[in-house]
């Protein structure tokens, strides 16, 4: 199946942000350069940081993990 637009751009994006942040980016995980991404995106914003990791949760059917994940949400409003 051919990579979608959306997934090329995302990984060209996690690619920028390894070789910006990281001394040894061949060795750095795409979840923690995503993670960064993510972070500075939401410049700091914990609840949003939360909302969106419970959207991916939930996309991925980790319905009891986003009952977790909501209640952190709701203990941060």
């Amino acid at each position: 199946m051919p990579i979608s637009l959306t997934n090329q751009a995302l990984e060209a994006l996690i690619k920028k942000q390894k070789y910006e942040s990281f001394t040894n980016p061949s060795q750095v995980d795409d979840s923690n350069a995503l993670g960064l991404l993510i972070s500075h995106y939401f410049e700091w914003d914990g609840l949003r940081i939360l909302e969106t990791f419970y959207s991916a949760l939930e996309d991925a059917n980790f319905h009891t993990e986003c009952k977790e994940v909501q209640r952190m949400i709701d203990a941060n409003k």
